[in-house]
């Protein structure tokens, strides 16, 4: 990578400094884990999921929101991320395609006001870096990279820390990577395999060299949560 491209997006790569607690981390595991079903049934890009689920985690971690309205977060935050990212591509999801995602308990009102209000705290610039940046052409590990977007373990990493264990996951000598990284890679290592070695129809079933990332639902939660209709 360009030392001058790496360098840009070292600046724009934010690192989560508000805690959040277990109980909302929790809720938040359930709502992106349905924005990425939201995503995967729209053909979306590994980035866009980045974006929106980055957004949704700032957002959190500056305000108060009620559980009812996390839904409505989550929609807002991945139209936003459709718009800057999905301009040159053919998906097809306007505003009411949104209401309907919801039931139509959020109104096309409510999401065009929680959108601004998203908007507002990132002072209207959505040019964070995703990990996906970091590949600048190379070929992407889109499901390592969903596997540690997807789980609150990894929520406080960057996303160049997350992408030097992604890219060094399968090597052999990580020997001279830093700690952190060779922390992270050690986590990915453990969760994978407990996942793959556990029996449990509820949880998403990850194999070390391809994960299946239509597993990750958990029906039981979603339904005790409340959160999601």
């Amino acid at each position: 990578m360009d030392f001058d491209t790496n360098d840009y997006l070292r600046v724009r790569d934010i690192q989560l400094q508000e805690p959040i607690s277990r109980q909302k981390i929790g809720q938040l595991e359930i709502l992106i884990y349905w924005i990425f079903m939201i995503s995967e049934k729209n053909n979306l890009n590994t980035k866009t999921i980045e974006l929106a689920v980055i957004l949704i985690k700032i957002y959190v971690s500056k305000n108060q929101i009620q559980p009812d309205n996390l839904q409505l977060l989550g929609l807002a935050s991945l139209m936003i991320a459709i718009k800057f990212n999905e301009c040159q591509t053919q998906i097809n999801m306007n505003l009411d395609n949104f209401v309907s995602q919801s039931n139509f308990e959020f109104s096309s009102k409510l999401i065009l006001e929680m959108e601004m209000s998203i908007l507002s705290l990132v002072e209207y610039d959505v040019n964070i870096t995703t990990i996906t940046d970091y590949y600048n052409g190379l070929a992407v590990d889109s499901d390592l990279i969903l596997f540690v977007t997807l789980d609150s373990d990894f929520l406080y990493y960057q996303k160049y820390e997350l992408f030097e264990a992604i890219t060094n996951y399968y090597s052999q000598d990580t020997q001279n990577l830093p700690t952190k990284v060779k922390n992270i890679i050690y986590k990915i290592n453990q969760k994978i395999n407990h996942l793959t070695q556990t029996e449990n129809i509820e949880t998403p079933k990850i194999r070390r060299r391809k994960i299946f990332k239509r597993k990750f639902r958990s029906v039981k939660q979603q339904k005790n949560s409340g959160i999601l209709q």
